[in-house]
This record gives structure tokens, sequence and C-alpha cells, in this order.
């Protein structure tokens, strides 16, 4: 067979699927429950374009190609507003089997990928859910946050997976995950107990207002989810989500193991008339998936999203932490901005400060780091980071981000501290201090690793690591100087200013196989709920001060 013509009949996966949001013709009755989706068969495209998925190896293969059609489209229509989806493939001439050699069978790839009764229509659908198309229908859940942006009116919706027009519409949204999320995979959605509930989903809408139908036309431009993880009840975690009363640091309630007190008791009945619910039990929540659609990226919705989210978090006091799962680059990115524009509305914060000298004692050769004088108590630290439910690892990285930003450019140079501590002008010593303070969480993160090394390997592998990340701090410094927001007080970030240049909007949290590694040492974490697992004093070794 002649090669040319075998190619003709092998079509890119992520170039023709086409992804489109479209709009229902708007019914004139209310929106009621219904046990069949009614396939979205009269619309109207929204967008002017169809976009296209970022990965298809998860149905396709690893060369994300389709063999046996020739002019090969596929067409993935979803409702705008409760994404029910419709699929629709086309094609000029489809592969003649010889032999073995057969065309792909589609539909049957998409079957695990969507709802049943998209690939199968006779499926039926439970449960029943609105109909998309009344001028009646709202998205499921509460609004929590509402704003202005370019002409365009904004809303995010908070729910829980127990919801069943939630879970339903997450299972439809669920592709969206495959195709825009590396390594992302599709959740069980048909757990029946509690589990349910601790899966909170954010639904992102751009709201018009349609004069015609005097009715609110809602378009999915993101979502994210995140999952509630039970955290043990230590004195530290109790008295931080405020299940505990505080204790005066060293009384003998301080250094007690802390007992729960015992629920109420009717005394006619005996019957605990305390209700108690495991969902505000002290835990950790986890951003799990974040997307924002293509057609939304590069407006800073992505800022908007997490920052309702983060707000929704700190609201409630039994969430002791905020962790991410996986997050990529460009997520980590706008985290840092987000996180470091939040820090800096807090007084205490605001009133770090780096010395411009330290006891000489503190600074011989064999002393520990004193990070204590560098950047703040422990305490303050501690009281900081509860305040702002933010991990232990990421706190730290914004307060080392946020001491350099006070620290003049020019002065920010290696070679300007070749007499360290003895160094004539303050800013000089103030950044020597400040490497001092970094080499030694980035000794204590990899403590284990350094320690099978010899000396002049580990002083080599602090320096290569330390200079790794501070490029990477004024990197991130150098974009926020940028925008006029940042000299006041962060409330452009807090308010979704854009924290990139260009169109590289954060738009999910893949897997970080493709994350590139400078130098050796590591000084990122797998999963945020292992942070700070090295931090305990005990721990601390000597960093070697080249």
């Amino acid at each position: 067979m002649d090669p040319e013509w075998v190619a003709e009949f092998v079509a890119k996966a992520n170039d023709c699927i086409n992804l489109n949001l479209v709009r229902p013709i708007i019914s004139t009755h209310n929106a009621t429950p219904t046990d069949k989706p009614s396939m979205p068969n009269k619309k109207k495209r929204i967008l002017p374009e169809p976009f296209h998925p970022e990965f298809t190896y998860p149905i396709f293969g690893e060369e994300e190609a389709i063999f046996g059609y020739r002019g090969l489209k596929i067409n993935l229509d979803f409702y705008a507003n409760d994404l029910l989806p419709s699929l629709d493939i086309r094609y000029d001439e489809k592969w003649k089997q010889i032999g073995e050699t057969e065309a792909m069978d589609i539909t049957e790839k998409l079957r695990e990928f969507l709802p049943a009764y998209v690939t199968d229509p006779e499926e039926n659908v439970t449960p029943a859910l609105p109909d998309p198309t009344a001028k009646s229908w709202k998205p499921p859940g509460e609004r929590i946050y509402s704003y202005s942006q370019d002409g365009s009116e904004y809303s995010i919706f908070q729910t829980t997976l127990a919801d069943p027009v939630a879970r339903e519409m997450f299972r439809r949204m669920q592709i969206f995950v495959t195709l825009y999320i590396e390594g992302g995979t599709q959740q069980d959605l048909d757990d029946q107990d509690w589990t349910m509930e601790r899966w909170t989903l954010f639904l992102l809408y751009q709201v018009k207002h349609d004069r015609g139908n005097n009715q609110d036309v809602y378009t999915l431009a993101g979502f994210a989810t995140s999952y509630r993880l039970w955290i043990f009840p230590t004195l530290e975690v109790m008295r931080a989500t405020k299940s505990l009363p505080s204790s005066p640091p060293g009384s003998k309630e301080e250094k007690d193991t802390y007992t729960p007190p015992l629920l109420r008791q009717d005394p006619v009945t005996h019957m605990y008339t305390d209700a108690f619910s495991p969902l505000e039990a002290p835990s950790r929540e986890r951003i799990s998936q974040f997307i924002i659609l293509p057609p939304f990226q590069g407006q800073s919705l992505g800022a908007r999203l997490y920052n309702a989210m983060f707000h929704f978090f700190i609201g409630k006091p039994y969430i002791y932490e905020i962790t991410v799962e996986d997050p990529n680059e460009a997520f980590d990115d706008m985290r840092d901005y987000c996180d470091l524009a939040y820090l800096r509305t807090l007084l205490a914060f605001q009133n770090l400060s780096l010395p411009s000298t330290l006891p000489s004692e503190t600074l011989k050769k064999n002393a520990e780091i004193p990070r204590d004088l560098i950047i703040a108590p422990e305490t303050t630290l501690t009281a900081l980071r509860h305040e702002s439910k933010i991990t232990p690892r990421q706190f730290d990285r914004m307060v080392e981000l946020y001491l350099l930003s006070t620290i003049p450019p020019l002065h920010r140079s290696p070679a300007r501290i070749t007499r360290k501590e003895k160094s004539a002008n303050e800013n000089d010593r103030k950044y020597y201090f400040w490497r001092l303070a970094l080499k030694d969480r980035l000794y204590r993160h990899n403590a284990d690793q350094l320690a099978q090394l010899d000396k002049d390997e580990r002083v080599e592998k602090i320096e290569m690591a330390a200079n790794s990340v501070e490029d990477n701090y004024d990197r991130l410094l150098e974009v926020m100087e940028k925008r006029a927001g940042w000299t006041d007080g962060g409330r452009y970030l807090l308010e979704g200013g854009d924290p990139q240049n260009g169109d590289g909007e954060e738009t999910a949290i893949p897997s970080r196989s493709k994350r590139k590694r400078v130098v050796s040492l590591a000084d990122d974490d797998d999963d945020d709920d292992d942070e700070g697992a090295d931090t305990d004093a005990s721990k601390r070794p000597r960093v070697d001060r080249p």
C-alpha cells in the first residue's frame, strides 16, 4: 500500500476534535426536572471559534492519533450552562477493513469519558435535572462572589458533589479534566455515602442578560474542585482551628494531651443534644482540579477563582490549611501572586523586616543559622501562618519573597557580599542574612540527601539551589513590580489583576512530569500535605557556610 495514501487516513486527535460551547433555544416555560436530557440539537454557537484539547493520549493512545478516517471532524458540543454534551462525528471517507487493519471505533474510545447517554442515546438518566432551556435556569449551589470585568459580569458558585444536580454536571465536565490536565483521572461519582459531601465544586460563570427573553444567560468559564481531608487534632491544630481555647505557653494545659469534650445528653431521654458533623472537624482543604476553559484564558479569571476559593476557605474556622494537589508551574505562579497579595494585607506580615546587624556569637562558623533573628520569632510566624491557613513551605517561600522585595535590586548580588556580615552597606548585609535564612530552609528540606555528601559537595549543592530559588523570586518580583497595583498593598491582585504576561493563563493542575529542575536539590513537594514535616527544631542541622 502507498504510505502517503495510508497517511491520509491518520488524523491528529488534538486537531480534529472541536469543542464548542453552545446555547440552547430558550423555552418560555420555567425550569422543571427532566428524566432524560434533551440533547442539544437546537442550538447556536456562542463562541466564534471552536477550541481544541491539549491532551488526548488517555483516550487515543500515546501517539494521540486516530486511524481510519479521511477528513475527520469530531464535534463535541456542550450546553454553555449545564454542560450537557452531544457528539457528532463526521468524515469524508472511512477506511475499508483490510485483514485485521480497521478504522478505530471513536465512539467506543470516548465511552468511558462521557456520560452513558451521550454514546448510548437509549441510556436512562437519573437523577432528574432542571431543563437547561428554561428561562429560570440557574447554576446549582450558592453564589459566593460576583464581579464585573471588561464589560462582562462573572459569578462564582459553590456547592458539594452531594447535590445530585452538581454531581451530574461534574460528570459531564470531567472530560475537560482528561483533555486539559496532564495525568488527570475521572472521579468515581457513584458513591452514595457522605464522601461526596467532602468534595466541593466551584463554578465560574460569565453572566449576560438577554433582554429579549428577560433572562440571565450563563456560560461556564472555568471550574475547580477541592477535597476535605481530616487531620489529626493535635494541640496546635485544635487551637489554630478555634476548637480549643488558647493556654499560656508553658502552662499545664499547654503540656497536657488534648481530650475532646463530652457531648451533652438530655437528662430524660439520654439522647445526645450536640450535633456533630465530621465535615466540621479540623481538616485540610485540598484544591484538586482547577481549569479555566481556553476561550476565557488570559483574562485573570484564574486569579479571581483562586481568590474566591481562598477567601471561602479562610472563613471556615475548622479548616486548618489550604493545600494544592500536584500543581503545575503556571498554577504555582498564580498561587504565589495571590498568596503574597493576601499576606501583604496583614499588618503583622507587613511588619516583617530583615536586620542589618546580628550578634557576633550567632555568626560563628559552627553556630546554627539564627533564623529567628533574621526572619522573626517562630511564634510570630506560626501565628501568621495559622491566620492565613497557608502551608508551611508555601508560607516560608512567601516570607522569603516578601523580604527579598525589601532589598533594592542593585544589592541582590552574591558578588556584593564577599565580606558577609562585615559588608559596608546595610542592604548588602541584609541580603547576606537573607541568603543565610534561605540556605537554612533548603538545608532542612533536603537534610537526608545532603547528609550523604561531603562538605564541599554540600556547599556547592546548597549554593546552586539558593541561586535557582532566588532567580525564580527575581522573576516573580519583576512581573509584580510592573503592575501598578503591586505598589498599593497588593490589592490589584486581590481584585483579580492579571499576574502574568501574555496568554499563559493558569489553566489546570497537571502532574509535574514536564517540570524543569535546574538543580538536584528539591524546593517543591509532591503534595502540600507533607509540607513542614522537616521543620522540627531537633532536625535542624548546621548549614555549611561558604
